[in-house]
């Protein structure tokens, strides 16, 4: 028993002696100059879609760490299809400035960019580089009519998205865009059923589910028999009705 007790005590001091000589041991502060740049970058949207009509322009925000001195962050962007500044200047005490960026994108377009700071810029532990994609939808005219709903036919515009895909917005109402598709190979039109209008507060919002659709590209027109249903409250609309759409220019050229 006395044996086993100098021999713990005996490991116990060794270890207490290797505890002193590891707290004796003293680690160099990593440097300044380690944490790199004084900048970061950063965007609150990062994704953008447009029409033909609209302005493109981006933002992305550059921050400072150190802001007590005037300074210049260098800019470096990978596609020449969006101007990016090469530059950005903050005054002393400035600590953040928003940069615009801008593109003339035709329709039909989908870009990207990468946004990076210069690399003596570039704080270590920071984001130092930025991404935007940037969508430009095809927009064509169309004319919608619908007479035992809706009594009549109006003016619109369709919004291609790409793949066969196109939109509508507002097509019945304010805030209810129709989505479909077109298998141009088939002329075989898709329309899921989606909600397309408010009726009350009683009876909620109307739904409209499609039985058949086609297109004629020879007149540019999309036929399709359809249903109206009030899901919320459950409830239809007797029968079937028919939804005509015509394209003002062929989404084929």
């Amino acid at each position: 028993m006395k044996k086993i007790f100098r021999y713990t005590l005996a490991v116990l001091l060794c270890a207490m002696t290797m505890v002193a000589c590891t707290n004796e041991y003293e680690y160099d502060a990593p440097s300044a100059t380690d944490q790199g740049g004084n900048a970061t970058i950063s965007a609150a949207k990062t994704s953008y879609v447009f029409v033909p009509s609209d302005e493109q322009e981006y933002v992305v925000t550059v921050a400072r760490i150190d802001s007590t001195q005037a300074q210049t962050i260098s800019l470096t962007s990978d596609n020449s299809k969006f101007n990016v500044p090469a530059s950005v200047s903050f005054a002393a005490g400035q600590r953040t400035q928003d940069v615009k960026i801008t593109s003339d994108l035709p329709a039909g377009s989908k870009e990207k960019v990468n946004i990076s700071l210069g690399e003596s810029d570039a704080f270590l532990y920071g984001g130092n580089i930025v991404t935007l994609t940037s969508s430009v939808y095809r927009m064509f005219e169309c004319v919608i009519a619908q007479q035992t709903m809706y009594g009549g036919q109006w003016a619109g515009v369709i919004y291609e998205l790409g793949g066969g895909n196109y939109m509508i917005p507002g097509c019945f109402a304010d805030g209810y865009d129709l989505q479909f598709s077109i298998d141009f190979k088939t002329n075989k039109v898709t329309i899921p059923a989606q909600f397309i209008d408010y009726y009350d507060d009683t009876y909620g919002r109307i739904a409209m589910t499609t039985g058949s659709a086609t297109y004629d590209p020879e007149n540019l027109l999309i036929t399709a028999t359809v249903k109206f249903t009030l899901p919320d409250s459950g409830y239809s609309f007797n029968g079937t009705h028919t939804v005509y759409i015509m394209f003002g220019s062929d989404p084929q050229k």
